[in-house]
This record gives C-alpha cells, sequence and structure tokens, in this order.
C-alpha cells in the first residue's frame, strides 16, 4: 500500500510551531516559579534571613524557567526537513541526514489514557536505515502537521501499469458504488435520546410533585432526592445525544467513485475542487473519508465502525480512490488518528 516514491519537489520543513512552543513554555514556568515560591521557603532554614529566602527562591525560579524555554525551544524541538533525495533530522545537539532510497519510515501513534479516560497522545517516527530502528518522539506535532509528514515521507503507491489497457482492466474490477449501513449508530442515538428524554420527565415529575399538598410531610418525600440526580443524568445524556446525531448526519448512505471525483449521496465532488483527500488505515477500527476543499474547508464522513457496515469492504474503497486518483499524485493521503 505503502512505498518510499520521491512526492516532493523541493524542500519542506516540519517542526513544533513556535508560538505553541512559547505559550506552552509561558504556562509551565509560571506554574513551576508560583510552585516554588509557595512549597521551597518551607524546606529553607528556619534561620535563614527573610531577604536570603527571597533570593533563594528568586533563583531558583529563574533557573526553572530557564531550563523550561531551553527544554521547549532546544531539546524537544525536533526539527524535519524532507527533501526529494533525503531527510534531515534535528534535534539537540545532533542532525543525522537518511537517503530516502534506503531508508524507511513508518509512524507510531500512542494514545495515553488514565483511569479511561484519553489523557493525551504520543506520536513518534520510526527511522529503519540499514540494520538500525530509531524511535524519534515528535512532542508538540499536531495530528495535522504530524500526517503532513508521513503523507510527505509515505505517500500512497499509484498503480502502475506499462500498458493503458492493462491500466483500464485493473480499474474495471474495482467496485465504485459502496454502500453505508448506519443503523447500529441510529439505533445507540435513539436510545441515548430516549433515556434523556425519560430523566428530564422524572425530574421534572418528582419537581411538580413537591407542589403537591402534603407531600413533603408523607412517606414517598424521600422521591425529591431522585430530581437532581435525574437532572444531571438527563444533561450528560442530553450531550451525548448530540454527539451521536451530530455522528449519525456524518454517515452517507452511498459513496460513488470515479476518474472525474467521489459523489457522497449524490453530491458530486471533483478532484479539482480537492486539495487531499484523507482516508483511515484500513487496519482503524473507526473508518473515515475527510475531503479537504481549496480555502481550508472541509467535511469528514463516518464510513466505517462497530456500528457502521460498508459494503462492498473498505479496503476496497481505499483502492478505488487510489487507482481513480492515480492522475493526480499526492492527492490521496492516509489519515493518521
Amino acid at each position: 500500500m505503502l512505498n518510499q516514491a520521491e512526492a516532493v519537489s523541493g524542500e519542506r520543513v516540519f517542526r513544533r510551531h513556535p508560538l505553541r512552543s512559547a505559550v506552552g513554555a509561558i504556562m509551565l514556568s509560571v506554574v513551576l516559579s508560583a510552585a516554588t515560591l509557595f512549597l521551597l521557603p518551607r524546606f529553607l532554614p528556619a534561620t535563614m534571613k527573610i531577604s536570603t529566602r527571597g533570593v533563594v527562591v528568586l533563583v531558583v525560579a529563574i533557573a526553572l524557567t530557564i531550563a523550561v524555554f531551553a527544554g521547549f525551544f532546544w531539546f524537544r524541538n525536533i526539527r524535519i526537513v524532507v527533501r526529494p533525495q533525503e531527510v534531515e533530522i534535528g534535534k539537540a545537539g545532533s542532525r543525522e541526514t537518511f537517503a530516502r532510497a534506503t531508508t524507511a519510515f513508518r509512524a507510531k501513534i500512542t494514545e495515553h489514557r488514565t483511569n479511561g479516560l484519553p489523557s493525551g497522545t504520543t506520536r513518534a517516527l520510526i527511522v529503519h536505515s540499514g540494520d538500525r530502528e530509531i524511535t524519534i518522539e515528535l512532542p508538540g506535532y499536531s495530528r495535522p502537521m504530524f500526517n503532513e509528514l508521513m503523507a510527505t515521507l509515505n505517500p500512497i503507491a499509484q498503480p502502475v501499469f506499462d500498458d493503458p489497457v492493462a491500466a483500464a482492466r485493473a480499474g474495471a474490477q474495482l467496485p465504485t458504488q459502496f454502500a453505508i449501513d448506519g443503523g447500529g449508530e441510529r439505533r445507540l442515538a435513539t436510545r441515548i435520546t430516549i433515556a434523556a428524554v425519560g430523566l428530564l420527565v422524572i425530574a421534572i415529575a418528582v419537581g411538580l410533585l413537591v407542589a403537591v399538598p402534603g407531600f413533603v410531610e408523607s412517606e414517598l418525600s424521600a422521591l425529591i432526592l431522585l430530581a437532581p440526580f435525574a437532572a444531571l443524568a438527563a444533561i450528560g445524556f442530553g450531550i451525548g445525544a448530540v454527539q451521536r446525531r451530530r455522528l449519525v448526519r456524518s454517515i452517507p448512505a452511498h459513496v460513488s467513485v470515479d476518474g472525474q471525483g467521489i459523489r457522497i449521496d449524490g453530491v458530486d465532488t471533483p478532484y479539482s475542487q480537492l486539495t487531499r483527500i484523507w482516508l483511515t488505515p484500513p487496519a482503524y477500527p473507526v473508518k473515515r473519508l475527510r475531503l479537504e476543499r481549496a480555502g481550508g474547508k472541509a467535511t469528514t464522513h463516518l464510513l466505517a465502525s462497530s456500528r457502521v457496515g460498508i459494503t462492498p469492504d473498505y479496503g476496497d474503497l481505499l483502492l478505488a480512490v487510489r487507482a481513480r486518483a492515480a492522475h493526480l499524485p499526492g492527492l490521496l493521503s492516509l489519515d493518521l488518528e
């Protein structure tokens, strides 16, 4: 699916945005300086003069600030320069160049969770050069930047045929019409919506019972405790229902591919209007199609998941788009989440 073909003319530079680095360094410096101000004096000798304490705290705060800025702008600032023949990777105190013809690049994405909740994502570039395997973490690289880097290093391999007739026959064997069944996602959205409405009705009903004379003094007065919990649960399920409905609206019913463009539910999008087509790798559990248009506008469609089915297989869709867009190298890329 992927190759090491040259996909860029000239030079492309990838690095953490300086503004993001500055904001992160300032925020972390403020936190550490505040912690130094309140915590460090507790560990200093009680006999130390107040003026001396102030000087010690100031020196430590300045040292931490310098260390933080050095880390953000030097030690953790990875700069990658991609040229047609080579890739240069520079980090603190070192710079190494790899020939693209003899080097393989692949991505490593690790999602971190705390108590079951997503707490961050680590993106890394794995370099295979000869018998060496180097893993280079890329702190501060956003998802779009990392995707663009990998799309530049590993462009989608276009089908190569010496004979135009053979190319036409191979393309004709690929499906062009795809049906998406989002029934499972719709049913889940409906259940969540029903739960939100039911909990809201319970909260309102219990609230109205309070106005009934004698209810507060009756044995059923304990039901009042249900009102706040039901209201909070209704809000939570309501937010979930809105998110699920939004996800359902992104699921098309039909997708078709030809040599001119992509049609989604009867709406044609010519390749000439697109700057990039992003497709999720087939191995991902959730598969999406994202179309980037000139001017920065993008639309995302959910095509497959545990509750969404696509017929024929999603892998066939990727092959079909690759074949139909072969005359536009670089238009199709993998969306690494």
